[in-house]
């Protein structure tokens, strides 16, 4: 069993490698009531943003209940980790988990505000991310008990970040995405991809939706999913003309993964 976040379909494909029982954050956290799970193994893959875990990832784990002799956590990133491992490790803490393997996985980063889409993949090959992916595979499937290691370094770059001032919170996120009028059509893929239900289509045309949902988590699912680029961020965008997913992830997939609020669910 192993549980996954995901934005632009990069989660969603590790999940899958590693357990054919790959289950949606979003989907379990809109359900009601007790969130408890029994396996022989349970894993979580997440992004990082800004070196920590989604809010949702964070919220699911304090909510959850784990029955595991083997909980390990899989933490993606695109360009630096910095002391994530640690910063994660605090989440399961205050929720009573100890965890037993925790390692970074190198993938694109999909941030746009400070990469460019199209140089992003041609350094794909560069990432190494499949042999590293394998290499995970083998720990997981030995029970490996093993903790990636920390640097004074890497927690010097989080504290760089951190004094930056840019955070990810959801209620820190008000003003984090700009919708044109005039691009959008109303088709609702942004809505559809939204892991926290927070967009919403009024009057034909996408709209932050400040009632329900779950919160934003500035995954970027919806800007880099809209087809007529008529979502921006203030923050700024290297390169507008060029957008991500994981070449081995639809965007039904995505959908399915993240449209909690869909008819059924």
């Amino acid at each position: 069993m192993i549980f996954y976040f995901t934005g632009t379909g990069n989660c969603l494909h590790i999940a899958r490698e590693l357990d054919a029982d790959a289950r949606s954050i979003p989907q379990e956290m809109a359900r009601a009531g007790e969130l408890s799970y029994t396996a022989d193994a349970i894993g979580i893959v997440f992004p990082l943003y800004g070196h920590q875990m989604p809010a949702m990832v964070r919220d699911f784990v304090i909510r959850a209940t784990f029955d595991t002799p083997y909980i390990y956590v899989v933490a993606t990133y695109g360009h630096r980790h910095a002391n994530g491992v640690e910063l994660t490790q605090d989440v399961f803490r205050r929720a009573n988990v100890r965890l037993d393997y925790i390692v970074t996985l190198l993938m694109v980063d999909n941030w746009l505000p400070g990469f460019d889409m199209d140089a992003e993949r041609a350094l794909i090959p560069q990432k190494r991310t499949d042999e590293n992916l394998a290499r995970i595979k083998g720990d997981i499937a030995s029970r490996r008990r093993w903790i990636e290691p920390v640097t004074d370094e890497d927690r010097a770059a989080h504290q760089r970040f951190y004094e930056s001032g840019i955070r990810f919170e959801p209620d820190r996120l008000g003003d984090f995405l700009v919708f044109d009028g005039e691009k959008c059509n109303g088709c609702g893929t942004c809505a559809r991809v939204c892991p926290g239900g927070c967009i919403a289509i009024a009057d034909g045309c996408a709209v932050r939706d400040a009632v329900a949902g779950l919160g934003c988590n500035a995954c970027l699912a919806c800007v880099h999913a809209c087809p007529r680029g008529a979502i921006s961020i203030p923050l700024g965008d290297v390169n507008p003309h060029a957008r991500y997913r994981n070449d081995q992830v639809s965007l039904r997939q995505i959908i399915a993964a993240n449209d909690w609020r869909a008819e059924g669910k």
